[in-house]
């Protein structure tokens, strides 16, 4: 899925299990045939996948089969 990068914000806490949380959120924005104009998501990528990524870039993310982000890759 091929979007542009919005907003990158780091993500560090402990949920209400006692796991901590630690990654990074991407606020992206992508063409959806559903939406008029431009659709935005985020999307969390835990800790060890790359994102060698800054605002206005346009990336390529995979997802696994959970949909889950898997990979970044600038375009």
């Amino acid at each position: 899925m091929q979007v542009k990068v919005l907003g990158i914000s780091q993500v560090n806490f402990t949920n209400n299990n006692g796991e901590t949380i630690n990654g990074t959120n991407l606020y992206c924005g992508y063409k959806d045939e559903n939406t008029v104009g431009i659709r935005a998501d985020k999307f969390f990528l835990k800790n060890g996948i790359q994102a060698d990524c800054k605002p206005n870039d346009t990336i390529e993310l995979v997802f696994n089969m959970r949909g889950k982000v898997e990979s970044v890759q600038k375009v």
